[in-house]
């Protein structure tokens, strides 16, 4: 994978946490999670798409129009190390974290471990 490859991939996995229609959602998480991600969290972990979608909806719920975005990133070897920024929707920064994530075969996130 080239770095803008992961970028486009990360940058479609952090949009579905956004303010965006349910069908929008699924298909972001669609092109850059697996089927079998596993998302942990302090406090918190989520196995299977369907867990993690459900994760992400109840995250707008929470967060009504909150947002991501990427500070840096780091590639190699099929693996990911971000640091990134929570916005809260007037964009006021909230938090910025850490996530390192793992690809898979077809270029899609397997594994996400979020520092937080």
């Amino acid at each position: 994978m080239t770095k803008d490859a992961v970028e486009q991939v990360w940058n479609s996995y952090l949009e579905a946490y956004g303010s965006v229609a349910p069908e929008t959602r699924e298909r972001l998480l669609r092109e850059s999670v697996s089927d079998d991600v596993v998302s942990t969290n302090p406090g918190e972990e989520t196995q299977g798409f369907a867990n993690l979608l459900a994760h992400v909806e109840q995250f707008q719920q929470r967060l009504p129009r909150a947002y991501f975005k990427i500070d840096k990133l780091f590639f190699h070897h099929e693996q990911v190390l971000t640091e990134w920024t929570l916005y809260k929707s007037d964009g006021t920064p909230l938090r910025s974290a850490y996530t390192y994530g793992v690809f898979d075969d077809q270029g899609r996130l397997k594994k996400l471990i979020g520092f937080f």
